[in-house]
């Protein structure tokens, strides 16, 4: 990796909040950063540069921190538009989740990281699900050269399919298995955490062995939580209590827990959530898109919840565009409480990065531009139509910007994508690959599953 040179005509650090450097740079040795400030000051105090890059019409940011994701959805955009949660995932998820081969969810987790390092991502936390495939996006993880979490997702009950399965003692020990296997390789890069889907996919039993574990590998918890309306009517049938009650009795709860989505929750659940430490992701695009709801991100903020974004599965966004996502976070909060800056652009920034980095527990590590932390860097371009010219260049990012902006990404010190040319996967190649995927996967779920896709009646 060496020594690398960023010169730039904005660099923003996040941390101190508040503080944009105009004709900045970023010098990275090795897998760190050992400087941030004005490209003039760096030219003065360091050379022999191995790699410089000349970005005079970007910004450079922390890399942004992908806080949930489904890979596999990659390669299933809009196969079921139009419905509530639980509709989507029992007649078009679930049917064709049950028909991926390994092989599959290979091709699948290789198209969905080219997206995501396309638009910025730099840390992912991919929360793969069902009994198979783990190991093949562990791989396609691991080539991407991100840092990544594979959350292990398990459903229990209430799954109409009967091969998405397990009971606790065969989720767990696979888990398990992963952690031993995986949890801290690549340099700590790629990381294992545990994913009961939802508490109305899991018995009382599973919650609280998944939280044992957990805590005996000191492991992240990662679970959708309140996310639609429908989903905390089926868990009050099986336990008698909405998620984060639940959660908060069984002692779950905890600093290293995910409340992934966390839409429909009441004032006192978000005091569950903020006294117990535990991280609230958000996925606007996916709430929307699916109508679940507007989760109370004012609220958990006022609260001292750690909020941070994502994009969700390709299939309810639909697509993985962390700027895009940065914009939504925005916007939908000032439209439900009619208040221009109730959330802003720093705020939707920090909550892709930093924040992220907090979910995570890597704050010391990543989440901003700072010296002695890693070199998860990403290069914005913002010279378009739609862009320029800049007077803000926050603004731009979060108002104006979207995933064709993106131009470098590096993580570890290591560049991924430059001049948006993806560096570690073959993008025609894999593109050719998710299309075949894909028609093979359909084609299955026809054929085991009796399938209708909505898009079907449609075509003539």
């Amino acid at each position: 990796m060496g020594s690398l040179l960023i010169e730039a005509r904005y660099v923003i650090p996040v941390r101190p909040r508040g503080r944009i450097i105009r004709d900045g740079a970023v010098v990275v040795e090795d897998d760190r950063i050992v400087f941030v400030g004005k490209r003039d000051e760096a030219r003065a105090k360091y050379s022999g540069f191995e790699h410089v890059i000349k970005a005079d019409r970007h910004v450079v940011i922390p890399g942004i921190v992908n806080a949930h994701c489904h890979l596999f959805q990659s390669i299933l955009k809009n196969i079921g538009i139009d419905m509530e949660l639980v509709s989507w995932l029992r007649t078009s998820i679930h049917p064709t989740l049950a028909s991926f081969t390994d092989e599959d969810f290979y091709v699948a987790a290789k198209w969905g990281l080219i997206e995501n390092i396309k638009s910025g991502v730099t840390s992912i936390i991919e929360n793969h699900y069902g009994p198979r495939g783990h190991e093949a996006v562990i791989k396609a993880l691991i080539e991407s050269g991100l840092r990544a979490v594979l959350a292990r997702g398990i459903y229990e009950v209430n799954v109409l399919i009967d091969m998405l399965k397990e009971t606790p003692e065969q989720a767990l020990s696979h888990v398990e298995s992963l952690v031993k296997q995986y949890h801290g390789k690549e340099n700590g890069r790629i990381r294992i955490a545990v994913a009961p889907m939802h508490p109305y996919n899991a018995s009382k039993e599973l919650l609280l062995k998944a939280k044992e574990l957990a805590d005996k590998y000191n492991l992240i918890y990662h679970t959708h939580t309140a996310e639609s309306k429908k989903d905390q009517e089926l868990v009050v049938q099986l336990h008698g209590k909405t998620d984060v009650a639940l959660l908060y009795e069984l002692g779950i709860l905890s600093p290293r827990y995910h409340a992934v989505h966390a839409v429909n929750v009441s004032p006192e659940e978000i005091k569950y959530i903020a006294e117990t430490g535990a991280h609230v992701i958000h996925n606007p695009e996916s709430n929307m898109y699916l109508g679940s709801g507007i989760a109370p991100i004012p609220e958990y903020m006022e609260a001292g919840v750690n909020v941070a974004l994502a994009t969700d599965g390709a299939g309810s966004n639909n697509n993985n565009d962390m700027i895009e996502a940065m914009r939504f976070a925005v916007f939908l909060h000032r439209a439900a409480k009619s208040h221009p800056s109730i959330i802003t652009a720093w705020d939707a920034l920090e909550m892709a990065t930093i924040n992220g980095a907090k979910a995570l527990g890597l704050e010391n590590e990543i989440g901003s531009l700072e010296p002695g932390k890693k070199a998860d860097i990403t290069i914005i371009k913002l010279d378009a139509p739609h862009t320029a010219p800049v007077h803000d260049p926050l603004g731009a990012i979060v108002y104006c910007a979207n995933a064709q902006d993106v131009d470098t990404v590096i993580v570890d010190g290591r560049i991924l994508m430059e001049n948006r040319v993806v560096k570690i996967f073959d993008e025609e190649k894999v593109k050719e690959e998710a299309y075949k995927a894909a028609e093979r996967i359909l084609d299955r779920a026809r054929e085991k599953f009796d399938a209708k896709f909505p898009f079907e009646k449609f075509l003539v």
